[in-house]
């Protein structure tokens, strides 16, 4: 069969080869991390497969229903079959109606602003100085994975990559690369804020390309550093995460203000109201509901880290990380992840002969 648009399969195509590439490309440390019989390693490996399986199955179902929108405006009558795919793909762009469907509407914006605050202010830093710290290779390959992916499967495997990799002693990040983290962040969180006003303008993809440049900037050329004390760097990392949270609470806050402000005035069914409007927005739209299962499965892949991490650090659970996982599904993980690894590195800023380690 003839196929019309041949290049617009092919760049479906690339989409998913490039999937198995990162995948590929991190296979020795995914192989690593598979030999150790961990139980932490193996909960984090299951989680990673719950992600995928719901974050995909909405985004083919995404592709369906863009399918089905385009061949109804269209009058298009022909079967499915290559040839129509590639007639399809050639006057949608699936990226762009993806992202602008979660970025319009305050109660969208809830759900979705939530993966990108996490992604540009914690899973950044989180990449790049624990990273650092274990010397774990191609650890952009894990920002990329996350993007063409789902966050919260890129943030599972590298959590269990985490876990069978030990940090080296006096490795840590260099002034220069905090430094580039904190500017990144800051950049990253403004395209956040910027996003829900330009998504229906021309400056929405402009916007987007940048957040996605910020995310991957700092990770692509990782410096350490041996002369950078433990406690220096956790004292910068310290403010780090927690300019994290406070500019995530902030805006997540806000976001709900707004939400509030658009239904009916508070009465007896306003609680209804809002678990109804979350719930609808969040079934109401194939990609809208592929976004906000990445943000729940980060939510509990969170809780699972700051858990297992405890017991790891501190042999049981201290009840500062028991109330960070207790608010998680109120606050967002957006919010707690920073401050569990700001209370983690205070205790080692604090405590010189500390041997626990997230390892």
């Amino acid at each position: 069969m003839d196929v019309e648009y041949p290049f617009t399969l092919a760049i479906l195509a690339s989409y998913f080869v490039l999937i198995f590439a990162l995948l590929w490309r991190v296979k020795y440390q995914l192989a690593k991390t598979l030999s150790d019989s961990n139980p932490g390693i193996l909960l984090f490996i299951l989680l990673s497969c719950v992600s995928l399986l719901s974050t995909w199955t909405y985004m083919f179902k995404f592709f369906a229903h863009s399918y089905r929108e385009w061949k109804h405006i269209t009058g298009f009558e022909l079967p499915l079959s290559l040839n129509s795919m590639s007639y399809w793909l050639k006057d949608v762009s699936l990226f762009d109606s993806a992202w602008r469907q979660v970025c319009v509407g305050v109660w969208q914006w809830l759900w979705s602003h939530q993966i990108c605050t996490l992604t540009v202010s914690v899973w950044t830093p989180i990449l790049a100085i624990e990273g650092t710290r274990r010397r774990i290779p191609y650890i952009w390959a894990y920002m990329l994975i996350g993007q063409v992916v789902a966050i919260s499967f890129a943030s599972s495997l590298f959590f269990a990559v985490l876990l069978a990799y030990a940090p080296i002693t006096n490795k840590e990040p260099s002034a220069r690369l905090l430094k580039t983290l904190t500017l990144t962040s800051i950049g990253g969180i403004l395209t956040v804020v910027l996003s829900p006003f330009v998504a229906d303008t021309d400056a929405f993809m402009v916007n987007l390309l940048i957040m996605h440049i910020l995310l991957i900037f700092p990770l692509v050329y990782v410096e350490s550093s041996s002369t950078l004390s433990s406690k220096s760097a956790s004292l910068y990392t310290i403010i780090l995460y927690s300019l994290a949270a406070g500019a995530n609470l902030s805006i997540y806050a806000n976001q709900w203000f707004q939400c509030l402000s658009s239904l009916a005035p508070f009465g007896q069914h306003t609680w209804y109201q809002i678990y109804h409007t979350a719930l609808t927005t969040f079934f109401g739209h194939p990609a809208q509901s592929s976004v906000s299962s990445d943000i729940v499965c980060m939510q509990f892949i969170s809780v699972a880290w700051m858990f297992t991490a405890s017991k790891r650090n501190y042999q049981q659970v201290p009840s500062w990380v028991w109330i960070l996982m207790a608010v998680t599904p109120f606050f967002s993980a957006s919010f707690t992840l920073p401050l569990f690894f700001a209370g983690y590195e205070y205790d080692r800023a604090t405590q010189p002969n500390m041997t626990k380690k997230i390892n």
